[in-house]
């Protein structure tokens, strides 16, 4: 049974009106249109619905079981209709960009709040370059994101959330995986690697530039993903400074406390102006859950 909208809006106001031609302008149709989806209806059930002669027209008792059931009908779908229009117009999309993926883990209970407190906001996580240290806002890919270090912050808004120590992450046979410590003056005197960022604050923070001296490191190898530096430092090519989270759960990697290096901060970020509903409230939800933390990274 093939059954159409059409077909019982048609029903309904033929047995509303009991008049065809008030039955047609109603529904501005054409009366012969209107007569054509009776039939069909008909047709498709296989049963009469309306009795109509030169006189009179009236509903036979098939058509008087279908009436309450068709307005019934009608009604619910335009109810479904009107759901969804105001779930559509509710609905608001923010897209969150994250520098690398392990950062997502200690995200958790900001998304956790936003989720409690503005539940018609939906998050679109999205993996930046990593070599892109504004997560993808400088390229219009995230409307806000979750960054750290210094790097070149023009026409963002930065929002601190924590601080954690740096160190350095070195092979597991390298003489630094057995301290319980080194020195920057150590740390610079290590083969490490490069990334080809093109924000050079970004890169001289990674590469303790300011504590060389004016000297420029050695440099053993050129990554450009996490698991090519992790490798790379696996194979004992090189060292280089990292949070102990990248690698806690590594093998064949240790890291080591550097003392004196600066701490990394991380922030959320988001374009300059941008006041739109759902970036507002995901920097509201990180602002509460880094006041509750008080600048302890949530790992």
């Amino acid at each position: 049974m093939d059954v159409e909208l059409r077909h019982l809006r048609a029903f309904v106001a033929v047995a509303e009106e009991l008049n065809f031609t008030r039955a047609a302008t109603r529904l501005h149709v054409v009366q012969q249109a209107l007569s054509a989806q009776i039939r069909q209806l008909e047709d498709r059930l296989g049963v009469q619905v309306v009795e109509r002669t030169t006189r009179r027209v009236a509903l036979t008792a098939a058509g008087r079981e279908l009436y309450p059931r068709a307005v019934a009908l009608l009604a619910a779908v335009e109810e479904a209709g009107r759901a969804t229009r105001a779930a559509a117009a509710e609905r608001v999309e923010v897209v969150l960009g994250f520098v690398a993926p392990l950062d997502v883990g200690p995200m958790q209970p900001v998304l956790g709040r936003l989720s409690e407190d503005e539940p018609g906001i939906e998050v679109t996580v999205r993996f930046a370059d990593l070599l892109d240290p504004t997560g993808g806002l400088r390229r219009g890919e995230s409307d806000v994101a979750k960054v750290y270090g210094p790097f070149d912050t023009t026409g963002l808004e930065l929002l601190p959330l924590w601080t954690e120590p740096r160190g350095v992450a070195v092979g597991a046979t390298h003489p630094f995986a057995a301290r319980d410590a080194i020195t920057i003056e150590e740390l610079v005197a290590e083969p490490t690697f490069d990334f080809p960022t093109a924000d050079a604050r970004w890169r001289e923070f990674w590469t303790a530039s300011a504590h060389r001296g004016g000297r420029p490191p050695y440099i053993a190898a050129q990554y450009r993903s996490l698991d090519a530096l992790l490798e790379a430092v696996r194979a004992g090519l090189g060292v280089h400074i990292t949070t102990q989270p990248l690698v806690r759960s590594t093998t064949g990697i240790a890291w080591v406390p550097v003392e004196g290096l600066e701490p990394l901060e991380h922030f959320l970020a988001w374009r300059a102006g941008d006041e739109r509903p759902g970036v507002a409230a995901l920097v509201a939800a990180a602002r509460a859950v880094s006041e509750e933390l008080a600048g302890v990274p949530p790992h």
